[in-house]
This record gives structure tokens, sequence and C-alpha cells, in this order.
């Protein structure tokens, strides 16, 4: 079968303390992935990523007070040239308060939304999720890109 290329995965779940499963890794299959994720605070809140053998690894854990959005992207750098342009290097995950409305465009920012850097390798079986606590979201966006192919 051909390789399959692209969002292998993706949720908007405003569900709290259940754990959410984007992808699992179908059976003969392996992925190479990355994941790209926009929290939108409401009020103090946990966001848990778990990648690896069903849903046990956590491998980004983020807490915010009240108000505060969690995303893996970028932020504006004051100082490079120009002034005020994303970079490369402060691409991560991030917690700021009150930085996106993800349904309104235009409003507060600057940020930019975009994978984490960091490729991870899948088998089969292997599943992408996540958990919010505390207070539900007020926006949410977890997606698995990548390519997925025989083993």
């Amino acid at each position: 079968m051909a390789a399959k290329i692209g969002i292998l995965g993706e949720s908007t779940s405003l569900t709290i303390g259940s754990f959410i499963t984007v992808y699992t890794v179908p059976s003969d299959k392996a992925a190479r992935v990355h994941i790209l994720y926009a929290v939108e605070g409401n009020g103090t809140m946990s966001f848990t990523l778990k990648i690896g053998a069903p849903g046990s690894e956590q491998v980004v854990q983020q807490s915010g007070p009240s108000g505060e959005d969690i995303w893996s992207g970028s932020l504006d750098a004051s100082t490079p040239d120009p002034a005020l342009s994303y970079l490369a290097g402060n691409i991560g995950n991030h917690v700021q308060a009150a930085q996106f409305d993800m349904d309104n465009a235009g409003a507060l920012g600057p940020y930019w939304i975009a994978p984490l850097p960091i490729d991870y390798f899948l088998s089969t079986g292997d599943t992408v999720g996540f958990q919010n606590s505390n207070t539900e979201p007020l926006d949410c966006l977890v997606q698995v890109i990548g390519v997925e192919d025989d083993a």
C-alpha cells in the first residue's frame, strides 16, 4: 500500500479529565510524526500530551494559571533583525496569558502555532493523545502530522 502523508489525526475536544486519543498507528504500519497543539485557556488548567505504547508516556506536561494559553510554535522576538520576526530557535512549547483567540481573526497575538520541531517514531499500536485537566478550555486543537507507511 502507498504511504499516507499529512494530518494523520486531529481533535478539537474540550473534554476535561479524560485521555483523548488523536491517532493510533494501524496494524503493520509505522509512522514518523510531529505534533501541533493549541489550548486556549479559560481558568486554571493543565495540558498533557502522551505519545507511545497506548497513552502511557507523557512527553509534554504544562500547567498554567487562569487565562493562560498553551501552544506549540513561536512568539515573535524583539531583538532579531528585523525586530518582531519569528525565529526557528524560538519554536517549542509556550505558555502566556491571553495570547490568542482561535475563533477571532486578529484578536490578541502575535503568535505562530506550528508543530514541535521533534520527530516521534511510532510503531504498530502506538498512540498519540492528550488530556486537559482542571478547567475546560475555551478552544483546543491537537494535530498529528506526518507519514505513515508499511512497517
